[in-house]
């Protein structure tokens, strides 16, 4: 019984050992994800501190005005309009999605 005793520990050691090469592994496959998407990151926060900043805000709304009322509000029907074409695009799309047969898990077995 000792020696089967000792084979379990063999076996548990080297498996906690590779476990411990697997985490490590992966803590650098991580690490290098974080990096690269770092600048991305810097950039997005960047861009969402400059555009929701007032100055920039009001900087619109001056331009706006500047455009002129008519020309503003075409502008802005017409956005309003693709928003929402968009937007009903995006649900016929996923409706067409849930009528799509789905393969079945098990071989065999019907949906």
């Amino acid at each position: 019984m000792s020696e089967r005793v000792r084979q379990l520990a063999e076996k548990e050691a080297r498996l906690q050992a590779r476990c411990a090469a697997q985490r490590a592994s992966i803590a650098q496959e991580l690490a290098s994800i974080e990096e690269r998407f770092e600048r991305a990151d810097r950039i997005a926060h960047v861009a969402r501190m400059t555009l929701l900043h007032p100055v920039v805000i009001m900087g619109a709304v001056v331009a706006l005005f500047t455009i002129g009322r008519s020309r503003g509000m075409r502008i802005v029907g017409r956005l309003y309009v693709l928003s929402t074409a968009v937007r009903r695009l995006v649900q016929t799309v996923r409706v067409f999605q849930g009528l799509v047969a789905r393969p079945s898990p098990v071989r065999g077995e019907p949906l």
